[in-house]
């Protein structure tokens, strides 16, 4: 059976033979793979192009482990939230039109090689995305795992037009599984207690929902996910208000926002207190200042469940919105 290669797969190749690092390498082979026809006649062609991919990965892995290779992400904003997904799931693309970013995408797998990060605005909080290379099989690179388990909560992006959707789902969760990561729902309880597995809470996110197979895709999720993990449907394309979805990140993270009050004046709601629900009174003041914690004398507290300037006890658990104002 003649192969019948596409003039892309033909330019990929010539890049190919006359590229001399092995990244640009591995680039050319990702596109002669995602270019080359599907069928019986480039069977053996496919699988040469894999075995040369996994051959180059493999040195470069070999060689970045002898000199300590890795990569961090700095954490900026009120909480860093990994983005994972299997190739193609369409993170990239959903971090570029929701933050400052400018990622790395492309009609090929792989196209993201190194973690971009950028900020989500909410209201008055801004939550860092980090794009990140794809959770596959085929290759993962050994730092990917190490920036997940380092996140606050992670965002699982899934093809929801894929017709292929729920191997693409089992290998995800079987790869971070095996790397002892467990991805959990946002009500999923934390345990305190020591855990070898690093368990993060996780949204579901059902991408390219412009595309007319994406129904059928979000379904499938729903049914599976749905209701230990939320699935929310987005297009990257299609959609222009992302504010659900920095409302749910903001949900997602169990956090609150309080705000400082000086007596006599009005509150600042541009630079709330960030802390976590179920903290209270004495948790706000230590942020406020570590010599509060052992000299205000009381506090009176605004808020939607209090009355207006009521005194509140140190254990008095706070609310998101709520204004606090210590006195000494």
């Amino acid at each position: 059976m003649p192969a019948n290669l596409t003039p892309e797969y033909k330019a990929a190749e010539v890049e190919y033979r006359q590229a001399k690092d092995p990244q640009a390498k591995i680039a050319c082979l990702e596109k002669m793979l995602s270019a080359i026809p599907k069928h019986k006649g480039t069977e053996k062609l496919q699988a040469d192009i894999k075995t040369r991919l996994k051959r180059l990965r493999d040195n470069l892995l070999r060689k970045t482990s002898k000199k300590g290779f890795s990569i961090k992400v700095e954490k900026e904003g009120t909480a860093q939230v990994a983005l994972v997904g299997a190739p193609n799931a369409g993170k990239s693309a959903l971090v570029e039109v929701t933050t400052n970013a400018r990622t790395e995408t492309a009609d090929h797998p792989f196209a993201t090689r190194s973690p971009i990060p950028g900020m989500l605005q909410f209201e008055n909080l801004q939550f860092q995305l980090v794009d990140l290379p794809p959770i596959s099989e085929e290759y993962l690179e050994p730092w990917v795992t190490d920036i997940i388990r380092n996140a606050d909560t992670s965002l699982w992006v899934v093809d929801a037009s894929d017709p292929d959707i729920a191997s693409k789902v089992q290998e995800v969760s079987h790869i971070l599984e095996q790397k002892k990561i467990k991805l959990i729902g946002a009500k999923t309880p934390l345990s305190k207690a020591y855990d070898p597995v690093r368990r993060i809470r996780t949204l579901v996110i059902a991408a390219k929902m412009d595309d007319p197979q994406a129904k059928h895709g979000l379904a499938w999720l729903r049914n599976f996910f749905e209701p230990e993990k939320s699935v929310l449907p987005l297009s990257a394309f299609g959609d222009t208000d992302f504010s659900i979805l920095g409302r749910t990140i903001f949900d997602l993270n169990h956090i609150i926002r309080v705000f400082s009050k000086t007596p006599g004046k009005q509150p600042d709601f541009s630079r709330p207190f960030v802390l976590q629900r179920g903290e209270c009174l004495i948790d706000f003041a230590r942020q406020v200042h570590k010599d509060f914690v052992a000299q205000f004398r009381y506090a009176r507290i605004w808020g939607v469940s209090k009355f207006d300037g009521q005194r509140i006890q140190r254990d008095q658990e706070l609310n998101d919105g709520d204004i606090i104002e210590l006195h000494k």
